[in-house]
């Protein structure tokens, strides 16, 4: 007989995390699942480790292709009829499962339901909550949607048959991948919410949300991709979007000026427009004319005393950040 969950849990290079993340898996109260594992070719650790469970889990394999990848790859295997996503430094609540599944079963018309989650730093300790951070919507929540992503994947259980139906996760993408899926899930059903955190979302110097110019530019070109005429978006949605894309390539112009690349800031500024927000142009214009004006050692100085964000409120390197999509 079929479980009536799949777990999918991607992992590459995840042995310093992997294990407290099954462990968080395998403690669920709601029972009926299986679960599991992509590795996405690690070659530390990790295979050793997930062969400790012995027939707890399920093992796939593959060479190293990224996230989106590893996640179809799992879900490929998929017996269930709902799947849940939980990355390898993520972890679960004991009542993940049991709080999530009920709302979904109860209602046809949700493809999706989520929650909010718990910020961990590397060792585990409670930082925050992603809600602080978010601002969460259920229902019909495309247009919400369009302004960047507030649902965490780590929170995530959704419908098997519409996962496969809508292609699964864009294997091109390296960044955003749940976004976009997201996107696709919302213009095509309505979704739900539970407020409390159920799962804790781990800060750690090895989070792809640290690379933000390279996720940054990737969430340009998922909004791009939503302006082709085939997505048939309405005219209030095409201006979230173009809002959206100024407000990004403001971001990445600021980014630019910080490391003294004036060229690539100009682009950025004249993709920015008359869109740009005041206070963003305001910035960047004010942070270009230091750097053409100043002499080199004392734009250096104004560089380096910027100050630097923190992701999710947490401190780890390379973790300064707009606002987060993910």
């Amino acid at each position: 007989m079929n479980p009536l969950v799949t777990i999918v849990v991607p992992t590459y290079q995840g042995a310093k995390f992997v294990r407290q993340t099954l462990d968080s898996v395998l403690a669920q109260t709601f029972r009926d699942f299986e679960l599991v594992v992509c590795d996405d070719g690690s070659t530390d650790e990790t295979l050793a480790i997930l062969g400790s469970y012995g027939d707890r889990l399920r093992v796939v394999k593959q060479k190293n292709r990224g996230v989106a990848a590893a996640r179809n790859r799992a879900a490929q295997a998929a017996r269930g009829e709902f799947l849940a996503f939980l990355d390898h430094d993520d972890l679960w609540e004991p009542e993940m499962l049991a709080t999530l599944v009920p709302i979904l079963r109860a209602d046809e018309t949700l493809g999706l339901v989520y929650s909010d989650a718990l910020v961990i730093d590397k060792t585990g300790a409670v930082r925050g909550r992603r809600g602080q951070y978010l601002t969460y919507h259920e229902g019909d929540v495309f247009d919400a949607l369009l302004r960047g992503n507030f649902i965490p994947v780590e929170t995530t259980l959704m419908r098997t048959a519409l996962y496969r139906e809508l292609g699964g996760c864009d294997e091109g993408l390296r960044y955003l991948e749940d976004y976009d899926l997201c996107l696709r899930v919302a213009r095509r059903t309505r979704i739900g919410f539970h407020p409390g955190p159920l799962a804790s979302y781990r800060v750690h110097d090895r989070n792809l949300s640290h690379d933000r110019e390279p996720m940054l530019i990737e969430w340009m070109a998922v909004l791009e991709r939503l302006r082709a005429p085939e997505q048939a978006l309405t005219l209030p949605q095409i201006e979230i979007v173009l809002d959206e894309e100024a407000r990004l390539a403001n971001d990445l112009a600021w980014r630019a000026l910080r490391r003294r690349d004036v060229t690539t800031a100009n682009g950025w500024i004249a993709r920015a427009g008359s869109r740009a927000h005041l206070a963003n142009r305001i910035r960047v214009r004010t942070l270009w004319c230091l750097m053409r004006m100043l002499p080199q050692f004392a734009a250096d100085f104004v560089l380096a005393r910027l100050p630097r964000r923190k992701l999710y409120g947490v401190d780890a390197p390379g973790s300064e950040n707009a606002r987060d999509p993910s």
